[in-house]
Order: structure tokens, then C-alpha cells, then sequence
């Protein structure tokens, strides 16, 4: 351009040479600005979207298409925001520069062909659908349709499906395949391969026909395509089934203290030592919880989960606060008439109701089965632990060592195994323990130091009694009528029979012919409390005579007398068919034995051993000539100790210990005989037969 006369000018257009150069730079320009442009894959690594300025997905009208709710793979979304991308790209170089549509195509996929322009390059990547060769840039034509796919909103690549057409013979293969056993993949294709071959021709189904045997890649690649839970029906059964199907999670924070009381119990994973018997045994842990605040109310130990270790746990738990609803499963120390009966029942004294979680949904009872953590977690820290967690040769030494002193002593001498009051101080200890321990499903709150911890269940009880007052409990003069155990019975001259002991009470006469109440105490059968039908004490009767047994038997003393029967005839049994299959071997006669190269005759050393039984024969007489004549100056009860001799029957034997007790002048014999005769199981039986009559 230049100036005229007249202030006319003239443009004058340059040398096509120079145009070019001119335009090469304005593009080189354009396209170094280009890398201040996001790329989709750091945007989605790094911020986001709408962070990194790409479009945000399911907005129409030149944003992107697709989104989450769509059912896209973020490879789709990722493409199709790559391929926009490129598309602004084309634009703005089309904006800048003057130049045409397919010019600024061309230029761009040039560009990336370039050192320095490596995002552009990136972006091109990323667009790709995967089709044709790796690596490769697309074609101006391929642009192009990504313009025209934009304006029809289908700028994202189709993604690939899966044939979910099932064939015809994959309910064969899932029929070996759904079994209990288990099989694996490899074993339920073999007796998929040997169903089909014994077919005689193929079947027809809803599909289809059967036709050719597919290949194990077939079957593995079906299998993949079915659901976790579809593919594991049949070989779990329907309880365990449930353990990976959706559940529901129960809200119990807003409850208030005492409202809901779940129990169950727990086989200690360590040996103490039986109170009765003092022999190792794993002791079973009853514990009462209250659900609303994961506090440890009560807890009982026993010899096994029974009505009566449940009656204490209870109980121990009713003396803090008495529960609302008692939720329990169907063991036999929970569902009997001592808790459910409408007259007797413990649950209707303390005005409780049970109810029962549903049979083989331990799920419902989260609470009280992670409780048992608790005494797993205890019982690990004592020697005598036997739990999985064990190790093997730990636990058989132990067990080897405490059966040895079993076997040597008839009791625990040295092995580390607790007492049965060790062990129940020590439970004790942990309950204490775990209701002074943060728990992780109770609510968070800042302590006294500062630091952010999750409620302890003593403290989170402590803020539901604020909140909502003190639950009743059971006071000591009501701890007798409530926790006795109550059956009804029928009085009948001033007497009342339970357990085959009669009671009698002088106050029972005008109830003669009435049902009443009768309270009993599981530990001591010497007294009876009788109540009429509205809960009022009448009386307290004493045991009589007209029993089966002449010293009252307690329920307690009953069941283990029942249990030690029990356990006598399988013993009896076991032994007798041991001597059954028991070989007893005989030696043959022969003349002579070889030992050692010295050959012995038989007829002589039987010759010899006659005549020093002969000889010892006669020693003998003469001794029992000496101590007849020396028994006639010794009292009469010595005489007995003197000719000493054991006396044939039992009750004799019993006898002869009792009146030799006393005596210090005995023969050696008769000596250690006294000492060893208390400790067989004769003589304790007797004496215990003697202290019964």
C-alpha cells in the first residue's frame, strides 16, 4: 500500500513467495498457541472436567453427548472429548490465519507430524476410535466426519458389545458346573464334554440345537459374562448364598439405654480347669448386650450354653437395668418354659418380650456375634489357648503335657492352665475393659485431650441415660422372686413335689387341691418358695422325707449324676469291645530252649520249680502256726490285722478299712494297704453311698 496524488492510495498484493511465507508463520503461530489447550487425559487424571475447561458431559448442542448416566465407558467419553479437541483446534487455526476448512485440516496433521508440536499429536491419539494401525494420524475425510458427527451429536466413537446371545449349550455346561462339590472349570468341562458324547444325537432347545463341543476358552470366556452372584448358584447353598447378596444395615444409634438386650453364646478358644472335676475343658461364655449402646450388661460362665448360664447371665444384667425386648436366637437355653412360660416365666416377671431373630441369619445378630471377638481376643493371651491361630506343635505339647499329669496324678499339676476362678476373675477384667474401650460403630466426639476418638460404650450409655433417664432395674428384694426358676404344681396334704423331693410347709394345709407357684433355688434343694397365682409369697417349705432320695438332689447334682451314667456306660462299652478284639497270645510247649548258645531243659527247671514251691509251702505253715499263737494274746480287732488277709466282697473290704483305721500296730502288709485303699474308685463310692445314708 502507498500513498497518491490527490491522497488516492493503491494496494498492491505481494509475490505469491512472499504470501506463502507470510501465512507459514501466522499458522506456525496459531499452532504454537495450540498447547496452552488442556488434553483430555490430563484433565480426567488430574481435575476434572469442568476444572480442566473440556466440555461437561450431557450438555447438548456442541458439548459432549454422552455421559455416566448414558451407560458410555470413560474410554468413549475420553475419545469423544479428544475429537473435540481437534475440532477447535481446526477452527481457531480457520479464524487466525484466513485460511479454508481443509487447509487448516491439513496444516494441523502436518503439524503433528512436527518436533514441538507433540499435544497436538497427543490429541490425535486420543481421538482414535482403535480401529486401523496403531499410532497412525486420521485422514482429512476422517475430520471431516467428526464435523458432520458433531452437528448430529454422535461425535463419540461406538463402543463394542459383547454377544450375550446365550448358546444352546451353556445350561448343560452350568448343570456341571452348579454343583456343591465345586468343581473347577477344568473338572465340570470334562463331565460337560462326557454329557454331550453320550447324547445320541444333538437336542434341540429354546436356542437351538446343541451341535459341536465348544472349546474350554468358550466356556471360561461365557462364564466371565455372567454375574458374580448367577455363577456361584447352586455350588453355595442358599444361607451361604446370602453373605454376598445385598443386605440391609439397621440404624440403632437413636434407642434409647436398655431397650433392645441381645445374648448369645461362645466356647472359650482356651482350657481352664473344670471346677468339679479339675480335668482341662473349654468353659462356654453367655453375654447380654445392649444393642443401642454396645454395652456388655451382663455375662455368666458354665460347663455349657444352658438355660441356667443364660437365667445368670440375665439376671446379672437385669441388676444394672432390665431390658425391653429380649432378641435371641432359637437355642435351647433361650426357648424354654423357665423364660416363655405365660404363669412361670421369667420374661413375664420382668415384663420382658422376646423375640427371635430368623434360624440361620447370624447377619441380624452382628452385635452379639462380633462380641465373641472380644473373648477370642482374651483367650489368645493366655498359654492355654487352643484357637486356629495357635500354633500346631505349641498346641500339642500343651495338650500332651496337662493329659500326661492327668494321666500320672488324676490332676493339673504344672501345666499353665487357669483355674476356674482365675479364669472367671480374668473375664471379668476384659468386660470391664471392653466397655471402657472406644468402639468403632458408636459416634465420635473430642475428649478431655484434645483428641477426636470414637465413643466408649460406657460413655455413650452414660449420654443416653442423660438423655433420656435411668431404665428400672432390679432391686435386691426382688433379685429372689424374679431369678428363681418356677414351675406350677399342685399341693397335696401340705406338700408339694419337685424334682421327686417333697416339700412341706404347716402353711399349705387350707391350699390343699390348689395349683400354686414353687420357686427354686438351682443350687440348693433344701428350701422351696410357694406364691399364689398373683405372685404373693405364702410360704417357704422345707424338704421332707417323702423323697425318692434321704438327702435332697439339687437340679444341678441331678444332670451331672445323669451325665456321669451317661459317660460310665460308653466307657463300659468301649472297654468291653476292646477285650473283644483283643488276641491272646500262648506260648507252645517245647523240651528245651537255646539262649544264647546255653540250651536249658524245660523237665528240669519244671522239676526244680515243684520242689521251691513245696519248700515255700512249708515256710508258710510254719508262719501261720507262729501268728495263731501269737493272735491269741492280741485284742480281738487285731486279730483280723494279724492273719492279715483282703476280704473278698466289697462292703467287707469297705469294713475292714473302717475298723482298722485307727490301729498303729499292724503288719507291713496291712499297712500299705490302708494307705492304697482310699485312693480307688471303690472306696470312694462307698464312702460317698456311707454319707448318703
Amino acid at each position: 500500500m502507498s500513498g497518491g496524488k490527490n491522497g488516492k492510495r493503491r494496494e498492491y498484493a505481494p509475490p505469491p513467495e512472499v504470501l506463502k511465507l507470510i501465512q507459514a508463520k501466522k499458522l506456525n503461530e496459531v499452532l504454537g498457541g495450540l498447547s496452552d489447550l488442556p488434553t483430555p487425559l490430563s484433565s480426567y487424571e488430574e481435575k476434572g472436567n469442568e476444572a480442566a475447561g473440556l466440555p461437561s458431559p450431557d450438555v447438548r448442542g456442541g458439548q459432549l453427548t454422552i455421559g455416566v448416566a448414558d451407560g458410555s465407558t470413560e474410554q468413549q467419553r475420553l475419545c469423544e472429548s479428544a475429537r473435540r479437541g481437534v475440532l477447535s483446534a481446526v477452527e481457531r487455526v480457520m479464524a487466525e490465519s484466513g485460511v479454508s476448512k481443509e487447509a487448516a485440516m491439513t496444516t494441523v496433521l502436518t503439524q503433528a507430524k512436527m518436533p514441538g508440536f507433540e499435544h497436538i499429536a497427543k490429541l490425535f491419539s486420543l481421538a482414535a476410535d482403535g480401529r486401523g494401525g496403531g499410532g497412525k494420524l486420521p485422514s482429512v475425510r476422517t475430520i471431516k466426519r467428526w464435523f458432520a458427527a458433531r452437528e448430529s451429536n454422535s461425535l463419540a466413537p461406538k463402543s463394542r458389545t459383547e454377544d450375550m446371545n446365550v448358546p444352546s449349550w451353556l445350561p448343560v455346561f452350568l448343570e456341571c458346573y452348579r454343583l456343591p462339590m465345586k468343581p473347577s472349570v477344568s473338572e465340570a468341562y470334562r463331565l460337560f464334554v462326557s454329557r454331550l458324547e453320550a447324547l445320541p444325537s444333538p437336542q434341540p432347545s429354546s436356542t437351538g440345537r446343541v451341535g459341536d463341543v465348544p472349546s474350554i476358552h468358550q466356556v471360561r470366556r461365557w462364564l466371565g459374562k455372567l454375574g458374580n452372584v448367577e455363577r456361584e448358584r447352586g455350588r453355595r447353598g442358599a444361607r451361604d448364598l446370602k453373605n454376598i447378596l445385598p443386605h440391609k444395615r439397621r440404624d440403632f444409634l437413636h434407642l434409647k439405654p436398655a431397650a433392645i438386650y441381645t445374648a448369645d453364646g461362645h466356647t472359650f478358644d482356651a482350657e481352664v480347669l473344670n471346677p468339679l472335676s479339675g480335668l482341662p475343658f473349654r468353659p462356654e461364655i453367655t453375654t447380654v448386650l445392649d444393642v443401642g449402646t454396645r454395652r456388655c450388661m451382663g455375662w455368666s460362665v458354665g460347663l455349657a450354653e444352658s438355660r441356667f448360664t443364660v437365667l445368670e447371665a440375665l439376671s446379672h444384667a437385669s441388676r444394672a437395668a432390665i431390658g425391653a425386648l429380649w432378641y435371641v436366637d432359637w437355642g435351647r437355653g433361650f426357648e424354654n418354659l423357665m423364660m416363655t412360660d405365660e404363669a412361670t416365666g421369667l420374661m413375664g416377671r420382668l415384663g420382658m418380650t422376646m423375640t427371635h431373630s430368623r434360624a440361620y441369619n447370624s447377619q441380624a445378630k452382628g452385635a452379639s456375634e462380633r462380641s465373641h471377638n472380644i473373648f477370642t481376643r482374651a483367650a489368645a493371651n493366655l498359654p492355654s489357648f487352643v484357637g486356629k491361630n495357635m500354633d500346631d506343635e505349641a498346641r500339642q505339647k500343651l495338650f500332651k503335657l496337662s493329659r500326661k499329669e492327668v494321666r500320672l496324678h488324676g490332676k493339673i499339676l504344672n501345666s499353665p492352665i487357669p483355674t476356674w476362678d482365675e479364669f472367671k476373675g480374668y473375664i471379668e477384667r476384659v468386660v470391664d475393659e471392653y466397655n471402657d474401650r472406644p468402639h468403632r460403630s458408636l459416634p465420635k466426639f473430642t475428649d478431655r485431650e484434645g483428641k477426636r476418638r470414637h465413643m466408649s460404650p460406657n460413655e455413650f450409655w452414660a449420654l443416653k441415660v442423660a438423655e433420656f433417664g435411668e431404665p428400672p432395674r432390679v432391686s435386691p428384694e426382688e433379685e429372689g422372686y424374679l431369678f428363681r426358676p418356677q414351675v406350677m404344681r399342685t399341693v397335696r396334704r401340705g406338700e408339694v413335689s419337685l424334682f421327686s423331693n417333697t416339700y412341706y410347709s404347716a402353711e399349705l394345709m387350707e391350699f390343699n387341691g390348689e395349683t400354686v407357684r414353687v420357686g427354686y433355688d438351682v443350687q440348693d434343694a433344701l428350701w422351696v418358695w410357694i406364691y399364689d397365682d398373683l405372685g404373693r409369697l405364702i410360704c417357704k417349705a422345707e424338704w421332707h422325707g417323702n423323697s425318692t432320695d434321704y438327702m435332697p438332689v439339687s437340679v444341678l447334682e441331678r444332670a451331672e449324676d445323669k451325665r456321669n451314667d451317661e459317660r460310665l456306660k460308653r466307657n463300659e462299652l468301649q472297654q468291653q469291645n476292646i477285650l473283644k478284639e483283643r488276641r491272646v497270645p500262648t506260648i507252645e510247649h517245647q523240651d528245651s530252649v537255646n539262649i544264647g548258645g546255653m540250651v536249658l531243659d524245660m523237665g528240669q527247671i519244671k522239676a526244680k520249680a515243684a520242689a521251691l514251691a513245696a519248700r515255700r509251702n512249708r515256710e508258710d505253715d510254719l508262719t501261720v502256726e507262729a501268728v495263731a499263737v501269737k493272735a491269741v494274746e492280741m485284742p480281738s480287732e487285731t486279730e483280723a490285722a494279724a492273719g492279715w488277709s483282703v476280704p473278698s466282697e466289697a462292703s467287707e473290704r469297705f469294713a475292714l478299712y473302717q475298723r482298722l483305721c485307727g490301729q498303729t500296730d499292724l503288719p507291713p502288709q496291712a499297712q500299705r494297704w490302708l494307705e492304697r485303699y482310699p485312693q480307688s474308685n471303690e472306696y470312694k463310692a462307698l464312702s460317698k453311698r456311707a454319707m448318703l445314708a
